[in-house]
This record gives structure tokens, C-alpha cells and sequence, in this order.
């Protein structure tokens, strides 16, 4: 199961994370807690600290923070849950033992787990050349994208107001000019039921189109911060390099992304909820125009990563969906061992992402993998079930 935590509805309006410490060296740190999570099947109090204090010479508490703002892992107070993406970056690298192939394999997930999280942040840094100027100029440009259409979807004072607020550049309290009007993060949290915010919004005054459009405000803590960590993202995924700028690598995925409609008007990249975001968070899915589902715009990512393409669809495909998910699930359950009784099904936040990687690292084109799911579903023994969740989209299961 994938652990979840209450967050602010209006929060998927937004990709970003509120973190500017601890992103260093991400990818390898990854790869090193994949490796452990793998060699000892679960990821203990002791051995997080172990890993992190004397091999990485890091406090526990900001980088547990910062993996689970791309969801790897979850640091209570008495526990280190495993979470989806980790998951996944360990089930493909058991199926794939190819070292360089493993290497793609964890490019890929690390670079989804960013563009889910923080991805509005980090690809506009990267379309900016990391250029200060042009970086204030392109983060601007979206937020006034994205509070001027949803403006139009949101008529209340009291909700729009929200909108205001989250959908801005900054998180950190203590960041100079980081909320604008002087709001604190605490403000951002959700003290009314959505029904009642719904309700109130019908009451509200409607002529608030001015203070929706209100000047985005970015301090300079801001670009002391959080540029110079993306920039580290960026050449670890082969983006950029200092002295060149913009590599080979990330003009085709930039342009793989523009083909698929993700950049948008003056260059800004653009990542709107996927379906299951919107229901999740007590949304319709149909809010926006165009909503994508979770494969088809992984299927986008991926293709755009590395050009692998969605393959036409076979019978016969169903036969290797139902092989590759007894595959995953074995892996899956022989991992966090402590959570074994709860492992009898995958999300597909876990297995999607897997398909692609693989597809990926190996250079293959990509099974319709939903397609092939439903075609096995209608033959006269059923040997996976397919289950509706609110909170990742759907489950699968290797029926007995």
C-alpha cells in the first residue's frame, strides 16, 4: 500500500516541493538507498541513520524531508516507510541487472518523481539556462498562466484567495518577500471542509479579478537557493553541463515535451493534475480541459526521455502484461517485510512507472500495458484483478 498524508487540496495546482536543502548529489544518494533497500529488503530507523549520517555525512531529518517530497520515503516518528517511487526504482532495477541499463532505469524514475513534485519549478529553471533574469521572467509567466485560467474555474473570493496563495513561487516562511502579502506557510493549511469552501465560494464577491492577478513576488533568498540545487538535478539526468549549457540530451527532451503539448505559451512548462490528482484531492476529474490519465502521461515522459514509442497493440500482449505483473508483485512482496500482509497488490503509481523504465533503459517500445490489463480481463480465466483507488488510481492484483 502507498502511504498518504493530508495535504491542501488546492496544493496540485502547483508542482513544486518547499525545499532548498538536502537536493544535492540526489540521484546517487538515490541510487545508494536503493541498494540498501534491496540488499536488507526494508529500510529501518537504524539503518537510515547509518546510511545517512556516516556514509553521506547528512542530517537525517532534511533529507528524509526532501525524499519524501518526491515520494521515496516517508520518516515518522518511529519509522521509515517505503513510498511509491522508491518502490518502483528497486522492483525495475531487480528486473533489469544490466548495470548502465539500471543507471537509465534510475535517470527515469528520479526525473518523474521531479517532474510530479517540483517539476513546474525545475523545468522552467531549466528552459531559463538557469539565467536569473530569465528564470524570474519564466516563473512569473506561469504563475499568471495558471491563476488566470483557473480564475475562470473558481468564482469565489474565499477560494480564489487560496488559489492566490498556493499557486505562487515560494513555501519557506522565513524567505523575505516568500509569501507577498505576508502570509506565513501556516496559512496555506486547510482549516474548512472542501464541501464548505464550496458553499462559501457561491456567496462570495465575484469581482476579485484584480487581486487575482497580483504581482508575483520572488526574493533573493529564493534564486540564492533554489536554482544552483536544480542546476545539480540537471546535470545529473545529462541535461546541462557549465560549460556547454543546455546538452543534446535535454534539447531533445524539451522538445519532446513541447511536441506533446507540455510547454506552452512563451516557452513555460506546463504540468496540470492528472486525473486521479483531481479525485483524490475532491476534485472532478473533468475540471480542466484535456485532463491526462497517469499512463498516457508517463507514456509522454517517457517517450520524451528517451524515444521509446508506444507499441501497436497485440492479443498476445495481454499474455506479457500478466507475466511482467507476477514479476513486479514478486519482487514487490519479498520488499519492506515488515509491511508483507499489506503488499497482495501494486498501484499502478508503482507499476506504470516501471513499464516505461524498463522500456526505456532497454530501448524497447513501450506495451499498451492498460489496453493489454483490460484484453486479459475479458478472457474466460482472469488471472489479475484490476481495483479502483481514490488514492493512487487503481491496484493490481495476481489472483490466486
Amino acid at each position: 500500500m502507498v502511504a498518504t498524508t493530508q495535504f491542501d487540496p488546492y496544493g496540485i495546482f502547483i508542482r513544486k516541493i518547499g525545499y532548498s536543502v538536502g537536493l544535492e548529489h540526489t540521484l546517487e544518494r538515490l541510487a545508494d538507498l536503493e541498494q540498501l533497500y534491496v540488499s536488507s529488503g526494508d529500510i529501518t530507523i537504524a539503518s537510515w541513520k547509518e546510511l545517512v549520517e556516516k556514509r553521506w555525512g547528512l542530517r537525517t531529518d532534511n533529507i528524509a524531508d526532501v525524499f519524501f517530497s518526491l515520494r521515496f520515503i516517508q520518516r515518522t516518528v518511529g519509522d521509515v516507510l517505503v513510498l511509491e517511487n522508491l518502490d518502483g526504482m528497486a522492483i525495475a532495477c531487480e528486473l533489469e541487472k544490466c548495470k548502465s541499463k539500471q543507471e537509465k532505469i534510475r535517470s527515469f524514475l528520479f526525473l518523474w518523481a521531479i517532474l510530479v513534485n517540483d517539476g513546474e519549478i525545475f523545468m522552467n529553471l531549466l528552459l531559463s539556462d538557469f539565467d536569473k533574469d530569465k528564470i524570474k521572467n519564466k516563473l512569473v509567466e506561469i504563475i499568471r498562466y495558471k491563476r488566470s485560467l483557473l480564475r475562470k474555474k473558481f468564482l469565489g473570493k474565499e477560494t480564489r484567495n487560496r488559489l492566490l496563495r498556493i499557486i505562487n513561487i515560494e513555501r519557506q516562511e522565513k524567505n523575505k518577500g516568500s509569501m507577498g502579502g505576508g502570509r506565513l506557510i501556516g496559512s496555506l493549511k486547510r482549516t474548512r471542509s472542501l464541501q464548505g469552501e464550496i458553499i462559501s465560494e457561491r456567496k462570495a464577491n465575484l469581482n476579485d479579478a484584480e487581486s487575482f492577478e497580483a504581482d508575483v513576488i520572488i526574493s533573493n533568498d529564493y534564486f540564492r537557493k533554489v536554482p544552483p540545487r536544480r542546476k545539480d538535478w540537471a546535470r545529473s539526468l545529462g541535461f546541462w553541463d557549465d560549460k556547454i549549457g543546455l546538452t543534446d540530451t535535454g534539447k531533445s527532451f524539451i522538445n519532446g515535451l513541447e511536441k506533446r503539448g507540455y510547454i506552452v505559451d512563451n516557452s513555460i512548462f506546463v504540468f496540470w493534475p492528472m486525473d486521479f490528482e483531481f479525485i483524490r484531492a475532491g476534485f472532478r476529474p473533468d475540471l480542466l480541459p484535456d485532463t491526462k490519465g497517469l499512463w498516457d502521461t508517463i507514456v509522454d515522459i517517457g517517450t520524451a526521455f528517451s524515444g521509446s514509442r508506444l507499441r501497436v497493440f497485440s492479443e498476445s500482449d495481454a499474455d506479457s502484461a500478466v507475466e511482467q505483473v507476477k514479476s513486479m508483485m514478486k519482487i514487490f512482496q519479498s520488499l519492506h517485510m515488515r509491511k508483507f500482509m499489506l503488499r497482495r497488490e501494486i498501484a499502478i503509481t508503482i507499476a506504470y512507472p516501471v513499464i516505461i523504465a524498463l522500456a526505456c533503459a532497454r530501448g524497447d517500445n513501450i506495451i499498451d500495458f492498460p489496453k493489454a490489463l483490460a484484453a486479459e480481463q475479458k478472457g474466460e480465466k482472469r488471472r489479475v484483478a484490476l481495483r479502483c483507488s481514490r488514492n493512487t488510481g487503481g491496484t493490481i492484483r495476481v489472483k490466486k
